[in-house]
């Protein structure tokens, strides 16, 4: 299968080069990104049968990124299967990956163990979420009542506040109004009781967000 990654870490671009070189000649790896933009443009001009590649990987434009990356990409390939490697484990976050249709989403904390795993499903025609996520999401939907859940547009507007956007940068970023991120915003602090901005700055840190 014909590989392209992409993360903004190369220490990480090296790792997964290694895992895949460990598997022969299955997984040639064709083209490397750093970033969302950079990514985009690779795969315009490469064709590839897989893509592996970080959840966040903010630019400078902050224009290709997260969930939104994720949507264009699969407006844009819907058939490319996509493994997504990310260190949050928010399990409203990782549902609205899922949401996608991306068909893997591997934790990077047990990256050189999970990784291959997730390949073969994604070749079987199967879906593939680390274990430590799987359980995770078991625990949250233990604890959080229905009402309180999160929808995937104020996880999305959560996730990018913490970042240290705007409402302004993320209603310009999302391609919505100022007042419509606002009030997802103050429907988020709703929701999880929360009071301040530095509360939902420190929430979104604790839960994976950030």
């Amino acid at each position: 299968m014909r590989t392209i990654l992409a993360d903004d870490h190369p220490v990480v671009l090296m790792g997964l080069r290694t895992a895949l070189r460990g598997n022969g000649e299955r997984y040639p790896v064709v083209g490397e990104a750093q970033n969302g933009v950079e990514l985009m443009a690779l795969l315009a001009a490469e064709p590839c049968d897989l893509l592996i590649t970080d959840f966040s990987m903010p630019d400078a434009s902050n224009s290709e990124d997260g969930l939104l990356m994720l949507r264009r990409l699969r407006r844009q390939y819907p058939n490319l299967p996509i493994l997504v490697l990310t260190m949050r484990d928010n399990p409203a976050l990782i549902q609205s990956m899922l949401k996608t249709g991306v068909r893997a989403i591997v934790d990077k904390r047990a990256l050189t163990r999970e990784l291959i795993s997730a390949l073969h499903a994604i070749e079987a025609g199967r879906s593939y979420l680390s274990e430590y996520l799987r359980e995770q999401a078991n625990i949250q939907t233990s604890k959080t009542s229905r009402g309180n859940v999160l929808s995937a547009k104020e996880i999305e507007v959560l996730r990018l506040f913490s970042q240290g956007m705007t409402v302004t940068d993320i209603a310009k970023r999302m391609n919505r109004s100022v007042s419509t991120i606002s009030q997802q915003k103050r429907e988020a602090k709703r929701k999880l009781g929360l009071t301040s901005d530095q509360q939902l700055h420190d929430y979104a840190r604790t839960n994976g967000l950030g």
